[in-house]
């Protein structure tokens, strides 16, 4: 029946009346704050409102940004006024390729810097057996690029050997990560522990390296290393243990460098238990996307049943701050010992690299897990590696899936296949500390040759064509998760400081895209870009404030920049000694 004109009217009155309620009692409530800030720079990487001067917060989220004037007039007598006394802000960084049980696994036991020198690390390699003499293993990392030849491992000034382990641990097995985490370094024990001789055949995806005369030199790569590895994990520590005395020092640092949330890309099962625990203490200072590890990743059957368990159970992991929603593969290696899978060989060889996962498997189970909601993170250095992550992520689209896959480091696109990025809708995830120019990729430019190197971390090209991406540090496989070098380096293609060489120079992108990059590019690629990612209304209250204002000063300081206060949900959770 249609509604008479004066009926309409009323009716319309009546709507007015109730949106004028209803905008007073929203306005009555942003009334009051917990807590303004004031006087400050603040980058929101909201494009709608790129700067402002302050802003409220109030039950842990964002609820006005603003002028100092207009902020300050939230303030009742309750509320606590921070002056920021022109600092800059900005979002907490998003770090979305982390390893933390790595770090914790470090932290717990011989933690090392690449950098140091064999005199200082046999001396803490000493140190840690004197401290806990009943340890099975002596175990850590990162060292220094391992080499296949007994080559020199750099500022160690000592042979790629397991020598050099023997002489310091004699009576356990001992095991180093090189700061790859493609290769460890191994003593003789450990080989002697799980009966690996020189006629061992190599594990499929990976390599017992040999020198020339066929003996074992004590390096591993890939997958062999993993079977060591998964030796040292029988005797992990408690769940509780391993939450506080190996995972929260790991998330204190993060929140140190200005890191609020992060993507776990390589969970394993007691990992998620450790993260349920800190949570339901109120004890998690980050967000956490967690990405379990398929169990292909695994050769032990103990290790495989967990993962199993682990991927069919996922969503009763899921906590405060903890969104357990993704699968891990690792489709190929590294640069680094021409493990990544090139379309082409590595110069002057047949060799095209090697799979560490099984490629066809890869195919079949992205399907099967995009059927069940999972996000699949799938790393891939190679261009051949690449271009199999983007076929996998292809199919997906084909069967009308929108979940929001990733291509982990992207590092070696073939320029054939830098479109597909935007056609599939793929995130691409870039590990940028890794990218400027050092002794590494002086290595690495005599396997894959300079026209592949240039091709390395094609960060503008993609944004350019509206790729969505985001950042991660890879730590501790890096040798820090500080993303201030990285986001100098996005910017320069240089070491930090921006002394040397450049790489891939054409690939330089803008402080306001590396930015970008690190805040909503995370939130994107962990489904939360209307919670994280900029300072705005409503969105969750996670920021940080800095000693120098990086869009002020040269490109080539912004290394320097320091976190004075980190915020997560509007509770500090890091300040500056």
């Amino acid at each position: 029946m249609p509604i008479e004109g004066a009926q309409l009217r009323e009716e319309i009155m009546s709507l007015k009346t109730r949106l004028s309620v209803l905008a007073l009692l929203i306005s009555t409530s942003a009334l009051s704050a917990d807590e303004v800030y004031i006087n400050g720079k603040v980058y929101t990487v909201n494009s709608n409102q790129p700067w402002a001067e302050a802003f409220a917060v109030e039950d842990g989220k964002f609820t006005q940004v603003g002028s100092s004037a207009d902020i300050k007039k939230l303030a009742s007598k309750e509320t606590k006024i921070v002056d920021l006394n022109g600092r800059f802000v900005m979002p907490g960084m998003i770090d979305d390729h982390i390893h933390p049980g790595f770090g914790a696994e470090m932290v717990m036991n011989v933690g090392t810097e690449y950098a140091m020198t064999y005199e200082e690390f046999a001396q803490k390699v000493k140190q840690f057996q004197v401290d806990n003499p009943n340890s099975k293993w002596v175990y850590g990392g990162p060292l220094n690029w391992l080499s296949d030849d007994n080559g020199l491992i750099e500022v160690f000034d000592q042979p790629s050997n397991k020598s050099i382990l023997d002489k310091l641990v004699k009576d356990k097995p001992a095991f180093f990560w090189d700061v790859g985490g493609h290769a460890a370094l191994v003593n003789s024990k450990a080989l002697e522990l799980l009966d690996i001789t020189k006629d061992t055949p190599d594990p499929e995806g990976g390599v017992y390296v040999r020198d020339a005369n066929g003996e074992l030199t004590g390096v591993l790569r890939e997958n062999a290393a993993t079977i060591v590895w998964e030796a040292f994990l029988v005797d992990r520590p408690s769940n509780q243990e391993f939450a506080y005395n190996g995972l929260k020092p790991v998330f204190d640092v993060m929140n140190s460098f200005g890191v609020t949330s992060i993507s776990d890309v390589w969970a394993r099962e007691w990992i998620l238990r450790s993260y349920g625990i800190l949570s339901k203490d109120d004890a998690l200072n980050v967000r956490i996307f967690a990405y379990i590890a398929d169990p292909i990743e695994w050769k032990s059957q103990w290790m495989q049943e967990l993962a199993t368990k682990a991927i069919k159970d996922y969503q009763s992991y899921n906590a405060n701050r903890v969104t357990v929603s993704g699968v891990k593969f690792v489709l190929d290696g590294s640069a680094g010992g021409q493990t990544a899978v090139m379309v082409d060989p590595f110069e002057g060889t047949d060799n095209h690299g090697y799979w560490r996962d099984d490629p066809d498997y890869f195919i079949e189970k992205i399907a099967e897990y995009d059927k069940k909601g999972l996000t699949v993170k799938v790393h891939a250095v190679g261009d051949g590696a690449i271009r199999k992550a983007l076929e996998g992520i292809g199919n997906t689209r084909q069967n009308g899936s929108n979940l929001r896959h990733s291509v982990a480091h992207t590092v070696f696109v073939n320029p054939a296949d830098k479109k597909l990025f935007k056609e599939y809708e793929a995130v691409a995830e870039f590990s940028p500390y890794f990218w400027y120019p050092g002794p590494h990729t002086d290595m690495i430019k005599g396997d894959v040759g300079e026209k592949r190197l240039s091709w390395v971390f094609p960060f503008r090209s993609l944004v350019d064509k509206g790729v969505h991406v985001s950042v991660g540090s890879d730590w501790p496989v890096a040798a820090t998760p500080n993303p201030w070098p990285a986001i100098e380096s996005m910017m320069t293609r240089k070491q930090p400081g921006g002394e040397g060489s450049t790489l891939a120079q054409q690939e330089a992108i803008s402080l306001k895209a590396a930015l970008e990059a690190y805040t909503l590019g995370g939130a994107y690629a962990q489904y939360q870009e209307a919670n994280l990612g900029s300072i705005e209304s409503g969105k969750l209250a996670d920021f940080i404030v800095t000693n120098q204002n990086p869009f002020e000063i040269s490109p080539t300081d912004i290394h320097k920049t320091t976190v004075l206060s980190t915020v997560v949900g509007g509770k500090e959770v890091y300040r500056a000694q």
